[in-house]
């Protein structure tokens, strides 16, 4: 992801002149240790695998998703194959150094973190691979990937105001990232190409930039990759156009999110208009004068944008804003600049289950995905999907000159922008147009030059809809045809029975016109009105487009093309599976694949194969309905099976297999929570008198790697959480004093954006408070009269650390005006009693602190250090499957409880769904405002979190293996009350809710949520 723009603005003065760039090429010399097997050229990308007598070149279309964001690993099956069906040929995943590397001198590469099966996954459903472990990853994640425990190396560089020196090749942290980098990149290693596996491209580190001791890191880490047997080409994605760590890989590429991060404002792409000039039309001569003789590759470019906290929109206006629309015109606008390589940010977001999320951002990482965080399709989806069967059966696109930008020549209207790109090899023409302003929103009549002749030819204009894009097709191959031109959207093509099939799409209404090269006069057979001129040497014909499949066959002696003329609705219901061959790397498109069937009408097609001799096509896929299924295959398929299942099907007029597929015809069970037994007991004993906190860790450093300097109190260190091996989720933290005329403490507190803390002495409430952008908050609290005694008192304080910063991200404001980065404070920097005339009284005489049990130890070995934070129900495992709640009181969380707390309930249910189906389910919170944090648990695994008054998230989807689909589940629900009003009290409602009901579903999804143990036996 990009890292802060400001950041950028405050290095950039600084970088400039460390390390100019030389745009020089680093080739693939098989001397230097890298494959041949993965090539370039200054076009684009080339494979070739040991049954290629030649590389093969391919336009890598790819979809960034992220394992540790859907903790089922049964389900990254789903993933990968819907995101072959999309026609994708390649997918880049994160790995994700705190979760692997929890502690120093321990890397875990098991359960979840094993990201083995997704490599399987991908190499089962021809899918090419980009690794990126980073160290530093950004992602929205806490610290951006960073482990809590590298956070606090020693160090004090004279020049970065942090301790240690992370991302740079200091000793401390060069010896930091030693064990996770090479377990991961012999990981990678095992399975690039070369050995038979999926992954091309092995990223080092992320969105970086030059600077004393950078550019040194990046290089280490590249050796390390090449010590460990990593051959493929290594790459690098500047965060923009900076120039930075441009020659430190093989692969330089920029990353792009034109509309910016929020998702709040109309849908007219105000970024995107106004930095036109500066990103969109600057790319290719960006590219041309940085390194020309690489392919133009878009590590990510944006596929959505994430929202925070408080932002009262949500992802379903994210989806809206950077919709189809956007996709047709920006990712349009990436091939007009020369791109062969792009990677959409996100194809599936998923969930920041646990700890995950970075401060400003919240549970759901759905960003407006193609795919939603349930894994449910949308129209993003299906657009592009149109995209990518485009790019795959168009390969005279993966070589193209720029010709011409000049819109004054090729179009008759000045407000529709045109780029003429042409294949040197072949000659084909692609003409890029669309409106000149990306806002605009009127519909735009025009007709097109090219270099031989004006289209339309056969009379009337083109036309092009308010913040859209079309491709205009010339001299382009289609099978054994040549396509002279083409004015409709191009989906895909194939050959069947020896015959050329087209298909081509556009709106109900629009007229299109398409003309062939042929030999010999050729009739045309329609079933709607077509405009025709056929000559001896050229078939054009014209018509209106209208609802459904309209076939088009022009015929005669050695000539036989099917056009397969759809509307744009029915377009996106169209899908092309793949049929493997026999080989290695049997399920790649262009090498061991190929393409002969089209199958339309079904929710999902996640596969095809060939069975009896070719007689049998094997079809497995979703659908949410019942749905008219329509199949263009060869003659000799006489049959067909849905899932398992035989299809009868006939032969309709035109030579298709159509038949009907029954859609699902179940209503789930779902229990009503609301009806059940709910279990309650308070989770904050740490208030009540006689609480025994010798077990807890003294807080009594009085030294700190730390640099932000502690602003008052003493001695002890409390700044800095991870100090004492606590770095995610609540925190607890105990301070004793003798009472003695104290009146009122005085606490500065410091955590991630949007951070809470609450206070209590002895269990009396003071108050809370929480951070917003402020990054320190500090507070004083007058004891009420009465809550002190002669003895030992405490003060608790309770407090949301919301995870580490991003590198490089400046707050404002804070005290000192301190920059905030992945080592701001997590903790209390300052802490001091108060008499009542504000004179000296006597101070604290101990602090202790609690965190998720066990540190950096942690004892739930399946669910990882993220899961839990130190709340008292969390660290006994109140949480858990099997933990005993019989002595608890019957109470369900919509019963308020009394006072500002912390309260703990539990409930079991069953779920009875039938197999065969996904059925996507999220838990579903009121609206209702209230100043409480809750935090929602699913068989132990802490899928959600609601700030009732910050919002927007109210529905947390929880995916089958977190929930048992057909057996007991337990769910939890900590319930922090910051306020004493009546709706910050209680949770008003809680609902269990399908979103969807999918026949089919990627089947066998394994469940594994171990049960309570006794933690203080461990």
């Amino acid at each position: 992801m990009v890292v802060s723009s400001l950041l950028l603005l405050l290095l950039l003065p600084a970088v400039l002149g460390l390390r100019l760039p030389s745009g020089r090429m680093l080739a693939p010399r098989t001397d230097d240790g890298y494959t041949s097997q993965v090539s370039w050229d200054g076009y684009s990308f080339s494979i070739q695998t040991p049954s290629q007598d030649t590389p093969q070149r391919v336009f890598i279309q790819s979809g960034e998703m992220h394992t540790w964001r859907l903790p089922v690993p049964t389900l990254w099956r789903d993933i990968v194959q819907k995101a072959k069906a999309a026609g994708l040929n390649c997918i880049s995943i994160y790995f994700h150094w705190a979760l692997t590397n929890p502690k120093e001198g321990v890397v875990d590469m098991e359960g979840i973190n094993d990201i083995q099966p997704l490599f399987d996954y991908a190499k089962e459903a021809g899918l090419w691979v980009i690794a990126r472990p980073g160290p530093y990853i950004n992602a929205e994640t806490s610290g951006g990937g960073i482990p809590g425990w590298v956070t606090t190396l020693p160090g004090d560089p004279e020049w970065n105001p942090y301790n240690g020196e992370l991302r740079s090749n200091d000793t401390y942290f060069h010896d930091a990232w030693q064990q996770y980098i090479r377990a991961s990149a012999q990981l990678i290693a095992k399975n690039q190409i070369t050995e038979g596996g999926p992954i091309i491209l092995a990223q080092v580190e992320n969105e970086f930039y030059n600077g004393a001791g950078q550019n040194e890191y990046v290089s280490e880490l590249q050796d390390v990759y090449r010590d460990e047997g990593i051959v493929v080409p290594t790459m690098v994605n500047d965060a923009g156009m900076y120039k930075n760590i441009v020659n430190e890989a093989n692969i330089y590429g920029i990353d792009a999110y034109p509309n910016g991060w929020t998702c709040i404002g109309d849908l007219s792409w105000p970024t995107a208009a106004a930095g036109w000039e500066k990103g969109p039309a600057a790319w290719r001569t960006y590219h041309e004068n940085v390194m020309p003789d690489t392919p133009f590759m878009f590590p990510e470019f944006q596929g959505g944008q994430y929202d925070k906290w408080g932002s009262g929109v949500g992802y379903a206006r994210c989806r809206e804003v950077i919709g189809p629309e956007y996709e047709r015109v920006l990712y349009h606008q990436l091939w007009a600049s020369g791109v062969t390589a792009e990677n959409f940010y996100m194809f599936y977001g998923g969930t920041n289950w646990g700890q995950l999320a970075y401060p400003a951002t919240y549970t759901s990482y759905d960003v407006g995905a193609a795919i939603t965080e349930s894994r449910e399709l949308t129209t993003k989806y299906s657009e592009l999907k149109l995209q990518s069967l485009f790019l795959r059966s168009t390969p005279d696109l993966y070589k193209t000159d720029f010709v011409s930008n000049d819109s004054s020549t090729l179009t008759s209207n000045e407000r529709v922008m045109a780029t003429w790109l042409k294949n040197p090899d072949t000659g084909a023409s692609f003409y890029i147009t669309r409106q000149a302003n990306v806002s605009w929103s009127d519909v735009e009549s025009y007709k097109l030059t090219t270099e031989d002749f004006t289209l339309p030819q056969l009379g009337g204009e083109l036309t092009l809809n308010g913040k859209d894009s079309r491709i205009i097709v010339k001299d382009l191959s289609v099978g054994a045809a040549s396509l002279l031109y083409s004015t409709a959207h191009i989906m895909t093509s194939t050959i069947v029975d020896e015959t050329d099939v087209l298909v081509i799409y556009a709106d109900v209404g629009e007229t299109v016109e398409l003309a062939f090269d042929i030999s010999e006069i050729i009739t045309v057979d329609a079933t709607l009105d077509v405009k025709s001129n056929i000559s001896t040497t050229t078939a054009i014909v014209n018509f209106q487009m209208t609802t459904g499949i309209t076939p088009i066959r022009l015929s005669g002696d050695g000539t036989s093309i099917l056009v397969v003329a759809a509307d744009y609705p029915t377009a996106t219901t169209f899908w092309q599976p793949t049929i493997a061959g026999d080989e290695d790397f049997a399920a790649y498109v262009h090498i061991g694949a190929n393409t002969p069937v089209l199958v339309v009408g079904p929710y999902l097609v996640r596969a095809a194969t060939l069975e009896d001799n070719d007689s049998t096509l094997v079809l497995t896929g979703d659908l949410n309905a019942t749905t008219t299924l329509t199949v263009i295959a060869a003659d000799a398929i006489q049959a067909l099976t849905w899932n398992g299942e035989p299809v009868s099907a006939t032969r309709n007029d035109w030579g298709a297999l159509t038949a009907t597929l029954p859609g699902p015809e179940l209503t789930p069970q779902i229990p009503d929570l609301t009806s059940i037994t709910w279990k309650y007991t308070d989770s904050l004993p740490e208030i009540q008198p006689g609480y025994d906190d010798s077990q807890w860790i003294p807080a009594n450093h009085t030294e700190t790697t730390s640099k932000f300097l502690q602003f008052y109190g003493g001695p002890w260190k409390l700044g800095v959480a991870s100090d004492y091996g606590y770095h995610v989720g609540n925190l607890l933290w105990r301070g004793h004093f003798d009472g003695n005329g104290q009146a009122a403490v005085n606490l500065s507190i410091s955590g991630g954006f949007n951070f809470a803390a609450a206070a209590w002495v002895n269990d009396v409430y003071l108050g809370a408070t929480e951070g917003g952008t402020m990054p320190t908050r500090n507070v004083s609290w007058a004891f009420p009269e009465g809550s002190l005694t002669e003895g030992d008192n405490v003060i608790t304080v309770l407090q949301d650390h919301m995870g580490f910063n991003l590198a490089g991200q400046v707050v404002c404001c804070s005290p000192g005006g301190r920059q905030r980065d992945i080592q701001s404070p997590r903790g209390i920097e300052g802490y001091y009693l108060l008499g009542s005339d504000n004179s000296s009284v006597d101070q604290f005489t101990s602090w202790k602190v609690q965190g998720n049990f066990g540190g950096e130890d942690y004892p739930d070995k399946t669910r990882r250090i993220f899961n839990e934070g130190g709340l008292f129900g969390e660290r006994m495992g109140y949480h858990l499957p099997g933990y005993d709640d019989s002595d608890w009181e019957t109470k369900s969380p919509w019963d308020a409880i009394d006072k500002p707390g912390v309260a703990w309930y539990r409930t079991t249910f069953d779920l009875e769904l039938p197999e065969g189906h996904d059925i996507p389910m999220s838990f579903v919170f009121s609206d209702d405002t209230g100043y409480y944090r809750a935090q929602l648990y699913v068989n132990g695994w802490q899928m959600g979190k609601r700030v009732a008054n910050l919002g927007p998230q109210t529905a947390f989807p929880v995916h089958e293996g977190i929930l048992n689909y057909r057996g007991s589940n337990t769910l939890a629900l900590s319930l922090w009350s910051l306020g004493s009003a009546p709706e910050d009290l209680s949770i008003p409602s809680l609902t269990l809710q399908p979103s969807g009901t999918y026949s089919g579903g990627v089947g066998g999804v394994e469940v594994n949520n171990p049960e309570w143990e006794d933690r203080q036996a461990w």
